[in-house]
C-alpha cells in the first residue's frame, strides 16, 4: 500500500494537531488578545486624555479672549485689535477658529459663524463644550462655548473658540503606535523563544518516541526514565510495565508454540510409522488384507492427534471467547448442564459420578461471561476424574454468600506434592501411563475460570484422591415463591 500524500495528511494535521502546536498556540493567540486588548485600551484612554488636555487649552484660549472684554455703561466691548486675539488662539498645530459676540448677535471680534443656537438660551457661566461639523466644509470641530455677563445690566457676550479635530486624532493615533509598536517587535523576539524553548522542552519526548518505535517482538527491553522530564514518569513507568507484560506473554507464546510441536510430534511419528508398515506389507503381498491390529493402532493414534489438536484450539481460543460478547446466565446451571452427560460416561468406565447440590434453590447466581466455557471446565474436571481418579467421583456444589463453589473430586490415589505443583502447567502429563491425554485440559480450565473472575486451585483433602475448587463470584439474587411465579405464569 503506497503511503499516504501530503494532501491527504494535512487536515488530519489540522484536526489533530502536534503537542508543539497545541502549545504555541494558546501562547500566540494570548499574545495576539494581549497586543489587541493594550492597543485598543491605550487607544481609548490616550483618546480621553488627549481630548481632556485639548479641551483645557481650548478652554485656556476662550479664557484670554474673554480678558480682552470691557463693559461700558453696560455696553460691551473688545479691548484688543485682531491681531492680538489672534495670537491668543493661536496653534501651531492647527488653525483655530474664534468669535466674540453678543448674545442679540453682535459681533466684537472673529469670523466664525456657528449655527449654534441650542446655546444662545443658557444663562449660566460655565464653559460649555460641544462637537460640531461644519455643512459645507464638512470639518469637523471641537467647540468652547462660555457665556459673559459681569451684571443683569450688562450685554451679555458669548465668546466661541473652536479647533479641528485632526490633530487628536493624530496624537491618538501616534500615541497607539508607540504602544503597539514596541509590543509588535516584543512579540517578534518573544514568540522565536517560546517556540524554541518548548521544542526544545519537548525534545524528550521525541526521543521516547524514538526508542518506542524500535522496539520490536525482539526488543522488549525496559525504557529509559533518568532523563524522562517528570510529567512523562507515570507513562513511561506504565509502558515499562506494559512492555514487561508483553514479554512474558511472547515468551509464553514461543514456549507453547514449541510443546504444542513437540507433543504433535509423537502422534505424527506414530501415524508415519504405522502408514510405513502398512505400504510394505502392502508391498509385499498386494492381495494381502490390512492387518486388524495396524488399523486399530491407526487409528488410536490419529484419535490421540485430533484430540490433542482439539486441546490446542481450545487453549488458544479461550482469551478470544472470553473477549467475544459476553452475557448474563445462570452459574449454577451451567455447571450441572455437564453433569447428566458425564454420569452416562462414568458409568460405561465402571465408576459413579454422584452430585451433591447444597445451593439454596430459591437463589440465583448469576455470572457475567460465557457459559459455554464454564461448561468446558466442568466437562474437563470430570473427563480427568473418570480417566485418572477413583471409582467414586463426586460433584458439589455450595455457596457462601454470593460466592458460589464448586468440587470435583474422586477417591483415588492421593497426589504427591511433585504432582500438585505442575499440574496446571500446559503439556505436563502425571505418570500415570495413559498417553492419551495432552496435558491441557487443566491449564484451560485454569485459564477460563480466571477470566471470569473466579479462582482455580488444587484443594488438600488426606485420604482421598484430587479435589479441584472452583470459586465464582456471582450475583445472587432471590427468586419469587412458587405460588408467586405460578401467578406470574398464569
Amino acid at each position: 500500500m503506497p503511503p499516504p500524500s501530503r494532501t491527504n495528511l494535512t487536515p488530519l494535521g489540522w484536526i489533530n494537531p502536534s503537542l508543539l502546536k497545541q502549545l504555541m498556540l494558546p501562547v500566540v493567540s494570548l499574545w495576539v488578545a494581549c497586543a489587541l486588548l493594550a492597543t485598543s485600551a491605550a487607544y481609548l484612554l490616550a483618546g480621553r486624555s488627549t481630548n481632556t488636555s485639548f479641551d483645557r487649552l481650548l478652554a485656556d484660549d476662550a479664557q484670554a479672549l474673554s480678558a480682552q472684554l470691557r463693559w461700558n455703561d453696560g455696553v460691551a466691548s473688545f479691548a484688543a485689535n485682531k491681531e492680538t486675539a489672534d495670537s491668543l488662539v493661536f496653534d501651531s498645530l492647527s488653525l483655530s477658529h474664534y468669535s466674540v459676540h453678543t448674545a442679540s448677535g453682535r459681533t466684537l471680534m472673529g469670523d466664525m459663524h456657528l449655527e449654534i443656537p441650542e446655546i444662545e438660551a443658557r444663562t449660566d457661566q460655565q464653559a460649555i463644550f460641544f462637537d460640531h461639523t461644519g455643512s459645507r466644509s464638512h470639518t469637523h470641530l471641537r467647540v468652547v462655548a462660555q457665556r459673559l455677563q459681569p451684571s443683569p445690566s450688562d450685554e451679555a457676550v458669548w465668546v466661541v473658540v473652536a479647533e479641528s479635530k485632526e490633530k487628536r486624532r493624530q496624537v491618538k493615533d501616534e500615541i497607539a503606535t508607540a504602544i503597539f509598536l514596541p509590543a509588535l517587535i516584543v512579540g517578534f523576539i518573544i514568540i522565536p523563544l517560546f517556540y524554541y524553548s518548548i521544542r526544545r522542552a519537548l525534545s524528550p519526548t521525541r526521543q521516547l518516541s524514538a526508542l518506542v518505535v524500535a522496539h520490536g517482538d525482539d526488543n522488549l527491553s525496559p525504557l529509559p526514565v533518568e532523563q524522562v522530564p517528570q510529567e512523562l514518569r507515570e507513562l513511561v513507568a506504565h509502558t515499562n510495565s506494559l512492555l514487561q507484560r508483553l514479554q512474558a506473554s511472547v515468551s509464553e507464546q514461543r514456549r507453547f508454540i514449541a510443546d504444542a510441536a513437540h507433543q504433535l510430534q509423537t502422534p505424527m511419528a506414530g501415524i508415519r510409522l504405522l502408514v510405513g508398515d502398512m505400504r510394505r506389507i502392502q508391498k509385499a503381498d498386494p492381495t494381502q488384507p490390512m492387518d486388524a491390529e495396524v488399523l486399530a493402532q491407526l487409528d488410536e493414534v490419529a484419535t490421540r492427534g485430533a484430540r490433542m489438536v482439539k486441546q490446542l484450539l481450545a487453549f488458544s481460543r479461550v482469551a478470544e471467547d472470553s473477549a467475544a460478547e459476553p452475557e448474563h446466565f445462570d452459574a449454577v446451571e451451567a455447571v450441572l448442564e455437564p453433569a447428566a452427560r458425564w454420569r452416562g460416561l462414568a458409568l460405561a468406565a465402571g465408576k459413579s459420578l454422584e452430585l451433591e447440590n447444597h445451593v439454596d434453590p430459591m437463589q440465583e447466581f448469576m455470572l457475567h461471561g460465557s457459559s459455554v466455557l464454564l461448561g468446558e471446565v466442568i466437562s474437563n474436571l470430570l473427563d480427568n476424574a473418570i480417566r485418572y481418579g477413583g471409582q467414586q467421583i463426586w460433584l458439589r456444589l455450595h455457596h457462601h454468600g454470593s460466592t458460589l463453589i464448586v468440587q470435583v473430586q474422586d477417591n483415588g490415589p492421593p497426589l504427591d506434592d511433585h504432582t500438585r505443583e505442575h499440574l496446571l502447567l500446559p503439556f505436563w502429563r502425571g505418570d500415570h501411563g495413559q498417553p492419551e491425554g495432552s496435558g491441557l485440559g487443566l491449564s484451560i480450565s485454569h485459564r477460563i475460570v480466571e477470566r471470569l473472575g473466579g479462582r482455580f486451585v488444587l484443594i488438600d483433602k488426606p485420604g482421598l484422591g484430587a479435589c479441584f475448587e472452583i470459586t465464582l463470584p456471582c450475583e445472587a439474587r432471590q427468586l419469587p415463591a412458587l405460588e408467586e411465579r405460578n401467578a406470574e405464569d398464569n
